[in-house]
């Protein structure tokens, strides 16, 4: 996914949804797992694999379901400081959920 941010911006906030992708049977443990998760973002310059930001706190927050019988989703995401915008670029980014 693309995205872009105004530079020295703090806004949008990063917004990710979590795929469950069926590769593994973790799947089935995993809303009792996020009770103790750590989740955390990391980005680096893509021309120079210089990293940005290492590691800093993001979090993890529950879509509000329309239908109470469907499977739970969650939106994993991180918000900006203006030192994360202050410089033009492309950048790769990841979440990290531990």
């Amino acid at each position: 996914m693309e995205f872009f941010i105004k530079q020295n911006s703090e806004l949008p906030i990063l917004k990710m949804v979590v795929v469950r992708d069926g590769r593994t049977d973790s799947w089935k443990t995993f809303d009792a797992d996020l009770d103790n998760a750590t989740i955390r973002f990391s980005m680096k310059e893509e021309s120079t694999g210089i990293p940005k930001i290492v590691m800093n706190d993001a979090f993890i927050t529950e879509k509000k379901q329309e239908n109470a019988d469907a499977p739970k989703e969650y939106y994993i995401y991180y918000k900006w400081t203006q030192r994360d915008t202050r410089r033009k670029g492309r950048y790769l980014g990841e979440f990290s959920i531990i």
